[in-house]
């Protein structure tokens, strides 16, 4: 097979030789669990559409005896919600396991250590005493990816804060504060100040925050997205440059992000973004055999790279 008919973009020096070895490795995978993931959903079209008609006949039976219109209508819903909720259920058992799959040969590929759950937690103390993480009272991780990029090392994961609420009865409910990733970077020298850049936030922003001062930005159009704060300016500026500034948007749009935050701590890059879960793989609806799901992956891995590129060059180059 012709490596390049895949159509993987190779530009990035660690995805050379990636068509060839998706069409060696990866293709014929998802080729072997075509027939089962076809199986899958008959199997859950079928189950579901029978729930959906059970429910539904007892509801038209409670109606002919008792005449309630409300009663008919709601059990009703529940019969279309309980069809496509056990669709859903028996199509995407398989799921899990090949997006293991996946994710494990596209990062090792890389050069990358993945681990989808049970993990050392970062520390989150630091994000929180900068103003990247609101507070929270429970947290939860999945999708680690670890390694080095031009000499530094990184480790990316998802997190779910929530916090904790009782109304005056004493129920307790739990609320989404952040939902998105986490990517930090170890640089090769320990910065002069402490640099935080926030969304802008507009009238609420404030001139000092957290010991910091504000900072201007070059660019006009970062100017108006960001606020900068920071304990040294002149190193801010020097970090803070129109290139890097637009990686990290691009990182953002990549991942389906939002409210990017980030900021320069002693030897580290933190970087936060709220976004949908990353690195899945898509409906098992739709067919395992074209190469949307793992370009997708290849995708986001490459956002983070590109961020990775803009801060570590100018730094190895002038320092």
């Amino acid at each position: 097979m012709n490596n390049q008919l895949n159509g993987f973009d190779e530009s990035r020096p660690e995805f050379i030789g990636f068509n060839a070895f998706y069409a060696k490795t990866i293709s014929p995978y998802l080729e072997s669990l075509e027939q089962e993931r076809v199986a899958a959903v008959k199997n859950a079209n079928v189950i579901g559409l029978a729930a959906s008609a059970f429910v539904f006949a007892l509801a038209a039976f409670v109606y002919s005896k008792t005449g309630s219109i409300p009663f008919f209508i709601g059990i009703s819903v529940v019969a279309l919600l309980l069809g496509f909720g056990t669709r859903h259920i028996i199509a995407h058992k398989i799921s899990g396991e090949i997006k293991q799959f996946i994710m494990d040969n596209v990062c090792g590929f890389v050069g990358l250590d993945y681990a989808c759950d049970n993990f050392s937690a970062p520390d989150l103390e630091i994000w929180r005493t900068n103003k990247l993480l609101p507070g929270y009272d429970r947290v939860n991780f999945e999708d680690q990816m670890s390694g080095t990029a031009h000499g530094a090392g990184f480790i990316f994961c998802e997190a779910h804060l929530e916090t904790k609420h009782r109304d005056k009865d004493g129920n307790t409910t739990w609320s989404t504060s952040f939902r998105g990733i986490l990517l930090t970077i170890n640089c090769p020298h320990k910065f002069l100040g402490r640099t935080v850049v926030l969304r802008d936030a507009g009238w609420f922003n404030a001139k000092k925050k957290s010991g910091m001062k504000r900072v201007g930005l070059v660019d006009p159009v970062f100017e108006d997205i960001f606020e900068a704060y920071s304990t040294d300016q002149v190193e801010a500026l020097y970090l803070l440059t129109p290139d890097f500034m637009q990686r990290l948007v691009d990182l953002e749009t990549t991942i389906s992000g939002k409210r990017i935050r980030f900021g320069f701590l002693q030897r580290q890059l933190y970087i936060a973004i709220e976004a949908p879960d990353q690195f899945e793989i898509g409906s098992m609806f739709k067919t395992l055999l074209g190469t949307e799901r793992t370009q997708k992956i290849l995708d986001e891995i490459g956002a983070i790279y590109n961020v990775i590129d803009g801060v570590m060059k100018p730094l190895k180059k002038t320092r």
